[in-house]
């Protein structure tokens, strides 16, 4: 082999072996993002001036303010707060079956799941980015939640409590959000829109 087919070879190798560490590097941000977790350690809230109001509530004709996002919000739909309720001790059922302990139910956690519900019913979407441009973690904050990991799972369409852990429960990521041994607590957003849309926020507070 000459110097030059010896330069070119090594060439070849160094731009093989940088490009195998781009694709290393990019991987843990995508599946990261892809998994809606809030990574640790995140400052405590700051005194702020509030965000819009939203109004979601604990039972039929039970309104809770809450500032949360960036929108107006909405009730839970008829027979809602039977179906959080659902999704709640199905997940519980999940975490138990794998040796996990159950989540506490949270009101902080429920409100900001319901306004982000409310959010993407508006547009139709079940995105984990409100209409403001908010992620979870600044919602949390928002919210005055103190969080050390945080996990969110969405959902669009599903009539039935049953249908949306089902589904969440065989999609890799969204299981692992609720397999995750780190969360401790748990709130459930249900909006009516053209069609049912699902937040179900899972946190470990400071």
């Amino acid at each position: 082999m000459t110097d030059d087919e010896g330069d070119r070879a090594r060439g070849r190798a160094s731009r093989a072996l940088l490009r195998r560490l781009r694709r290393l590097a990019a991987g843990p941000a995508a599946l990261f993002l892809s998994a809606c977790v809030v990574p640790v350690p995140l400052p405590a809230p700051q005194p702020a001036a509030p965000a819009q109001t939203f109004l979601s509530t604990q039972g039929a004709g039970t309104p809770i303010l809450a500032s949360t996002g960036p929108a107006r919000g909405c009730a839970l739909p008829a027979r809602g707060q039977g179906q959080v309720a659902e999704v709640v001790a199905r997940v519980n059922a999940q975490r138990q079956a794998a040796g996990l302990p159950p989540l506490r139910a949270s009101r902080t956690l429920a409100r900001v799941a319901q306004a982000h519900a409310c959010d993407n019913a508006a547009r139709g979407v079940y995105s984990h980015v409100g209409s403001d441009g908010s992620d979870l973690g600044t919602r949390l904050q928002r919210g005055g939640y103190a969080l050390r990991v945080a996990a969110e799972n969405t959902g669009l369409g599903f009539d039935e409590a049953d249908r949306a852990v089902a589904f969440w429960m065989q999609s890799p990521k969204h299981r692992a959000n609720i397999l995750n041994a780190r969360v401790t607590e748990i709130g459930v957003g249900l909006a009516q829109g053209a069609r049912p849309s699902w937040v179900m926020v899972m946190a470990a507070g400071l």
